[in-house]
């Protein structure tokens, strides 16, 4: 299955100007994407964004057993590892984190891996549920994510098997509310065809009303 997701980066607008909090990627030329949102003083989001991102990608690129689940924890090891040599030498140790959220395609079965509060949705038969989630109850409300990432959670994974018409999206857990939520479910149940970016701009939209950064990102499984 071709793996094609819409994404869009917004920039979190501090004072007159606004500084990159978060950031996603995609390796192997699409089939694992990797979002990360950093957490501490807004001098540091992107050196702490760079160092996690660069890390998954080494570990994530490292000799592996062929299995993706594999790949997507070594990647995570190693921003781990990245990361915290970069925080120790820094004098903002405790608020200085890099929450993550990696999907990686195997087929036509969707690996997450999650640090952080970007949250992971996939709606199908309108019944939409979080993957990944800690807890195992959906939670679609925001505001009670803990603002730390990879040092200091317990990862969480899944492998979700997808279906033609399912619908994936994801972003940072503070858009993620009750209000936006309805929306987005609102709008794919209206419209069976609403394309991916769509579904993207209704969550930076929450997002650029708030002044907050957003990386966002939603994918429609196509007929196989």
């Amino acid at each position: 299955m071709q793996w094609t997701p819409h994404l869009a980066v917004q920039r979190a607008k501090i004072a007159h100007g606004e500084l990159r909090q978060e950031d996603v990627r995609l390796l192997d030329d699409g089939p694992t994407l990797v979002a990360a949102h950093a957490e501490g003083p807004p001098r540091l989001w992107a050196y702490l964004l760079d160092s996690v991102l660069d890390g998954f990608y080494d570990g994530f690129m490292r000799p592996h057993d062929g299995r993706t689940s594999t790949r997507v924890h070594q990647g995570l090891r190693v921003a781990q590892q990245a990361l915290r040599g970069r925080v120790e030498g820094l004098v903002e140790k405790r608020t200085s984190d890099v929450g993550l959220l990696a999907l990686s395609l195997e087929g036509s079965v969707l690996h997450v891996l999650a640090a952080g509060s970007q949250r992971a949705y996939l709606l199908r038969h309108r019944v939409l549920r979080r993957l990944a989630r800690a807890d195992g109850k959906l939670r679609p409300e925001a505001g009670n994510e803990p603002v730390e990432g990879v040092l200091k959670l317990d990862p969480t994974w899944c492998a979700e098997q997808l279906e033609p018409g399912d619908v994936l999206f994801a972003s940072a857990g503070a858009l993620c509310t009750d209000s936006v939520l309805r929306k987005v479910c609102t709008a794919l149940e209206g419209d069976r065809t609403l394309p991916a970016k769509a579904v993207v701009d209704l969550l930076n939209g929450s997002a650029a009303d708030l002044g907050l950064a957003a990386a966002s990102l939603a994918f429609r499984v196509p007929a196989f």
